[in-house]
C-alpha cells in the first residue's frame, strides 16, 4: 500500500536535503581552503629557511671581513662616508 505524504513533510524533507547539501559544500570549500593554506604555509616555511641560511652565510662573511680588516688595520673605527679608519688601540700594522 502506498500513501501520499503530506505536502508539509515533503517540503521539510526537501529543505533538510538542501541544507545537508549546502552544508557539505561548505565543508568541502573550507577543507579546500585549508589545504591551499597548508600548501602556502609550507612554501613560506621553505622560503623562510632559505633566508635564514642566507642570513647565516652573511654573518659568516661579516665575521671573516672583520677578522681580515682587524689583521690589516688593527682595532678601530671605520668611517664609510670618507673611507677612513681610525685606530683605537695598538700600532698600525
Amino acid at each position: 500500500m502506498t500513501k501520499k505524504l503530506d505536502k508539509e513533510h515533503v517540503e521539510q524533507i526537501t529543505t533538510l536535503r538542501e541544507s545537508f547539501s549546502q552544508n557539505s559544500i561548505a565543508i568541502g570549500t573550507i577543507e579546500t581552503e585549508l589545504m591551499l593554506m597548508q600548501a602556502r604555509t609550507k612554501e613560506l616555511q621553505a622560503e623562510k629557511e632559505k633566508y635564514y641560511a642566507q642570513f647565516t652565510e652573511l654573518r659568516q662573511q661579516e665575521s671573516d671581513l672583520i677578522e681580515t680588516m682587524r689583521e690589516r688595520y688593527g682595532d678601530g673605527q671605520i668611517n664609510l662616508e670618507d673611507g677612513t679608519f681610525t685606530q683605537t688601540s695598538g700600532l698600525a700594522q
